[in-house]
C-alpha cells in the first residue's frame, strides 16, 4: 500500500526536528529526498542506506525558491511530495510584539507554503501521476493561545490554504494539512524547561505521552499510500487526543 521507491519527495526544513524524521521516514521507503533549508544539516542525512539531499533555500526568499526548484528539476524528473514542514515561532504578546516580528512570523508559516506549494504546483501539473503536498500545521490553529497570536493566526490559515489548494489543484494534485500536537524534539527542553516540565504536560494528554517526530513523518506517509487515495483537502490532528476543557478541572463536583 505504500510504494515510494524512486519517488521524489521536497521536504522543507528537514534538517531537524520533526523534518528531519520525516526526511529519514522518506528514505526509508526508498524514496529520493531533497531537503530544503538555511543551513547545511552537521551531517549527511541517511536511512536505510540512502542518503538525503541538501538544498540551500531561504523559503521566505522568492529568488531563492525558485533557484531551489531550477535545481531541484536538474536532479530529478518529477517532483511527487512536497511536505511544507519549515515553520514556528517564539513566544511573544501580540501587545508589545513589533510589527515586523508579526510580518515576518506570517510570511514563514503562511506566505512561504504558498510560495513554494505554487511553483512545485506548476511542475506537478504537468506529470501523468497524481502528486502530494502535505502542510504542516498546529494545534494553534484550531484553539487560542496567548503568546502565539501571530503563529496561530499564520497556521489557522494554512489550514484554509490547504483546502483551498486541494480544490483548485484536484485531481492533479492532492493537498492535505497535519495539525500537530505537542512533540518532544530536541529543543523541546529550550522550549518547556525542563524533562520535570515536558513529564506534567504529557500527563495532560489523554495517550499519557507528548508526541514524537515520527509520529508525525507516519502521518505524512499514510497521506502518500495508497489508504489515502481519496483523501484531499483534510485537516489530520495528530495531537494524541488534544487538550480536556479546562472547566473540568475547575467545576469538579463535590
Amino acid at each position: 500500500m505504500v510504494n515510494l521507491k524512486n519517488k521524489s519527495i521536497v521536504v522543507t526544513g528537514g534538517t531537524k526536528g520533526i523534518g528531519i524524521e520525516i526526511t529519514k521516514s522518506f528514505l526509508k521507503q526508498n524514496a529520493k529526498v531533497f531537503v530544503l533549508a538555511r543551513q547545511k544539516p552537521k551531517r549527511i542525512i541517511q536511512a536505510k542506506g540512502n542518503k538525503a539531499v541538501f538544498i540551500e533555500c531561504d523559503i521566505r526568499n522568492i529568488d531563492s525558491i525558485d533557484q531551489a526548484v531550477k535545481k531541484i528539476k536538474g536532479l530529478s524528473k518529477s517532483i511527487d511530495v512536497l511536505v511544507n514542514n519549515a515553520g514556528g515561532a517564539p513566544m511573544a504578546n501580540a501587545l508589545s510584539a513589533s510589527n515586523k516580528f508579526h510580518e515576518a512570523i506570517i510570511d514563514l508559516n503562511l506566505s512561504a507554503p504558498l510560495n513554494v506549494s505554487q511553483r512545485f504546483a506548476k511542475i506537478m501539473m504537468k506529470q501523468k501521476t497524481v502528486s502530494n503536498i502535505i502542510n504542516i500545521s498546529s494545534v494553534t490553529a484550531t484553539r487560542p493561545t496567548p503568546g502565539s497570536a501571530a503563529y496561530g493566526a499564520a497556521k489557522g490559515g494554512l489550514v484554509n490554504l490547504t483546502k483551498t489548494l486541494a480544490l483548485e489543484w484536484a485531481p492533479k494534485i492532492k493537498v492535505n494539512s497535519i495539525i500537530v500536537g505537542y512533540i518532544e524534539t530536541e529543543n523541546s527542553i529550550l522550549h518547556y524547561g525542563s524533562k520535570k516540565e515536558i513529564n506534567k504536560i504529557a500527563k495532560t494528554i489523554p495517550m499519557k505521552r507528548m508526541g514524537k517526530p515520527e509520529d508525525i513523518a507516519k502521518a505524512c506517509i499514510f497521506f502518500c499510500s495508497d489508504l489515502a487515495d481519496w483523501i484531499t483537502g483534510a485537516a489530520l490532528e495528530v495531537h494524541g487526543g488534544g487538550e480536556k476543557p479546562i472547566y473540568l478541572d475547575a467545576a469538579k463536583p463535590k
